[in-house]
């Protein structure tokens, strides 16, 4: 019976990086022979060292430490991990998630490469990130994001309506206010046109307060969503709209391909190779001045193009099934028995 210690900056029931720790517990759940726990590094700073003796202690019960890590204070799990797997001898994987890492190792890449490259195997989600990687000499294998494919999820459609969808954190980041602005031009032409904002953040109060402004109608914050309870907000729109900053590969649009939604994204880190522009969904030029009239453009299209839109949801159904555990599981498994 091999044992599997999960570490990362979880937070229950979020999505993200936790939302893949579950999922990955869940799924190795599921196969004999092994037994899971997540560990989470997320505490007031002030904890922090206590986290640390804690993990030390608790690491020497387990066969193989896998931590879950991204940039910025997401390091964390990595440099806890390494110090725990080496004193006690285990086998360390790090699987490095985000899609910040360009800028992150501009500017501590010395720092990221000393642990990251202690590990024995690291594993990066996409080759926007192992093109990254390999730039600061790090050694690494590609193993996608998994996602639940659950059954009777995908919904075949005759047409797409401007039932728009936002999954994606109300923060800086997400740029929940550059979808605003498009959703507001969209409605000029599709005056029923609705756009559900689930999730919470900051700057909720900004975007609802632009709502009001605006007069924006069809508009709904749901605010923060269990993840089981996701796709019963997709199957009821139509197209998801994302336009973050930095990206890797989010599963918020894996799910939106498995439920039938065309989705539309901005152009940035990993995305690309989950889209194939104007073949399983559209991508735009999310640049600050761009970004607006690039994503309306994109709804538009969409919209007036319903036989290639439809087209590019079947499509991405299709390419989301090597997502699925039964695939991932042929790459991820073998690492864990090399002990």
């Amino acid at each position: 019976m091999k044992k599997i210690l999960y570490i990362s900056n979880y937070r229950k029931g979020i999505g993200g990086i936790s939302g893949q720790v579950e999922m990955l517990t869940k799924c190795i759940a599921c196969e004999d022979d092994y037994t899971t726990q997540i560990f989470s590094t997320k505490a007031n700073p002030l904890l922090r060292i206590w986290l640390l003796l804690k993990l030390l202690w608790s690491a020497r019960q387990y066969d193989v430490l896998h931590i879950h890590a991204c940039s910025e204070w997401g390091m964390l799990p990595t440099v806890y991990g390494v110090i725990a797997g080496k004193i006690w001898h285990k086998r360390i994987i790090v699987t490095y998630h985000g899609g910040g890492a360009a800028d992150y190792f501009v500017r501590h890449g010395k720092f990221a490469r000393r642990w990251l490259n202690r590990a024995d195997r690291v594993i990066v989600l996409n080759g926007y990130l192992e093109k990254v990687f390999k730039e600061y000499r790090i050694p690494c294998v590609v193993i996608p994001n998994i996602i639940e494919l659950r059954q009777n999820i995908y919904r075949f459609k005759t047409e797409i309506r401007p039932k728009l969808i936002s999954v994606r954190t109300l923060s800086e980041m997400y740029r929940i206010d550059l979808i605003l602005q498009a959703y507001k031009q969209v409605l000029l032409i599709y005056p029923d046109a609705t756009l559900d904002v689930l999730s919470d953040g900051d700057k909720r109060a900004d975007l609802e307060q632009y709502v009001r402004d605006n007069h924006l109608t069809g508009v709904r914050f749901v605010g923060q969503v269990p993840n089981e309870q996701i796709y019963d907000f997709l199957q009821k729109n139509d197209i998801l709209l994302s336009a973050p900053k930095v990206d890797n590969m989010p599963v918020s649009i894996m799910e939106a391909m498995n439920a039938g939604l065309l989705a539309i994204s901005s152009r940035v880190g990993g995305v690309p190779f989950i889209i194939e522009h104007r073949k399983s969904g559209l991508l735009f030029d999310g640049s600050k001045d761009e970004g607006v009239k690039g994503l309306t453009n994109e709804i538009l299209w969409a919209l007036e193009h319903q036989k290639d839109s439809l087209l590019m949801i079947e499509k991405a159904h299709q390419d989301v099934q090597k997502y699925s555990w039964e695939n991932v599981r042929k790459q991820i498994l073998p690492l864990y028995e090399q002990i």
